[in-house]
């Protein structure tokens, strides 16, 4: 082994140590009182879909009636140990954690699957591990937001997996119909999966009796899980359609929230979607970088950081990597259905906001790059893209370190 080698090995494995100890530090920290999933839950074990109080902000005001207004999925996870422990449960970093480590389980599988590189597949996992906004919401997942993006992530990994290594449309649906209870987005993965279904040899739109069975299998979970939360929101709203978002009270959670201060302004005065919101978004998906602010009679103090996040792109530079994969139609309808979710949250009110790395909305559509990124590298790439990697996961690292310090978190 190199000198070389030995030297990447040792500063990479330093970074994932002082991640480790993020982690660690956030289990300790977690308070009762904070995540919104555990009223949710404690709702439900009562027998009613509203809740008592609201832990955090996005909480609807509903004919005399508090609800949160997020999908359910994340709450029946936190079900049980809400009946175990009660509604002050502190413990939901741990079950983050939980997840993080599916995720590493699945991902280590698939980059095997798709690159049959060791190696590569290492540094291919630490770059959705550590790189990706993904341990800034597992870090983060005692608040509603992140822990329910957290699981629609490990949920979504598992219908990649279940595509790519199982070849199960069953379970590949069931998935992500899980992911879209979590995550609504992730409904727009089905096209995809029906793609990464095929073998190279069958036809993309050729019907016969395979072909309807197939998509049979793969739709039957979506279609229940659509049915499940269009149920759910007649229960709390009255309406199917209605998920809650025009009826948000800032007073439920204070009017001196920082959230508040301007993301509950926009739902309220724009609404939910709006080109106003295009410009805002989209600088900080593709432009604008880590900022810190400094302050003093010769700016060298840290005086604050810029909890809107960077782009993804600007963080992760090796996820451009995943333009080298063959453009095939699995690239075709990868790229198309990321460049939809990512087009669709363009518009939307928030862009993630607060967090102190990468857009991490962008996880809604980043498996698919991560997908892309392992078909085309080889394994003469991998001490290039493990070099990548360890500056990503050193920007994140300090984006989580002075983000959290400069917050007080």
């Amino acid at each position: 082994m190199t000198l070389k080698r030995v030297t990447l090995i040792g500063v990479l494995g330093a970074l994932v140590l002082a991640f480790l100890a993020i982690f660690a530090l956030a289990v300790l920290r977690e308070a009762p009182g904070s995540n919104s999933y555990a009223l949710m839950a404690d709702a439900w074990l009562q027998g009613r879909f509203d809740v008592e109080a609201c832990f955090d902000a996005d909480c609807a005001a509903f004919d005399g009636k508090t609800f949160i207004i997020f999908p359910p999925m994340p709450g029946v996870i936190a079900l049980p140990f809400v009946a175990l422990f009660g509604v002050d449960f502190q413990f939901f970093v741990p079950v983050s954690l939980l997840g993080f480590g599916l995720i590493a389980l699945m991902w280590w599988r698939i980059g095997l699957k798709l690159t049959d590189h060791r190696s590569l597949t290492s540094v291919i996992m630490l770059l959705t591990l550590f790189a990706t906004p993904l341990a800034f919401v597992t870090i983060r997942g005692d608040h509603v937001w992140f822990f329910a993006q957290l699981w629609g992530f490990v949920f979504v990994s598992a219908a990649l997996f279940s595509a790519l290594n199982l070849r199960s449309a069953v379970l590949t649906g069931l998935f992500i119909g899980m992911a879209f209870l979590c995550r609504q987005m992730s409904i727009l993965y089905l096209p995809f999966l029906y793609v990464l279904l095929l073998d190279d040899e069958t036809p993309l739109f050729r019907i016969d009796w395979a072909t309807i069975g197939r998509g049979l299998r793969l739709a039957a979970f979506p279609l229940a899980a659509i049915a499940v939360y269009l149920t759910y929101n007649y229960l709390r709203f009255g309406a199917p359609m209605e998920t809650g978002y025009q009826y948000m009270d800032p007073t439920l959670f204070g009017e001196t929230n920082e959230i508040n201060s301007f993301i509950n302004g926009r739902v309220q005065d724009i609404g939910l979607f709006s080109p106003a919101y295009f410009l805002f978004n989209a600088v900080y998906m593709f432009i604008s970088g880590p900022h810190i602010q400094f302050g003093g009679p010769y700016l060298t103090e840290m005086t604050g950081f810029d909890s809107n996040g960077a782009s993804v792109f600007l963080v992760a530079p090796v996820l451009l990597l995943a333009f080298l994969a063959p453009w095939d139609r699995r690239f075709l309808f990868g790229f198309g259905t990321a460049a939809l979710i990512l087009g669709l949250t363009l518009f939307y009110h928030s862009n993630g906001f607060s967090q102190y790395s990468a857009q991490r909305y962008a996880l809604d559509w980043l498996p698919i790059l991560l997908i892309f990124v392992a078909r085309g590298l080889k394994p003469e790439h991998t001490g290039a893209v493990a070099v990548l990697t360890g500056y990503a996961m050193a920007v994140t690292l300090s984006m989580l370190a002075v983000g959290g310090l400069l917050a007080g978190a």
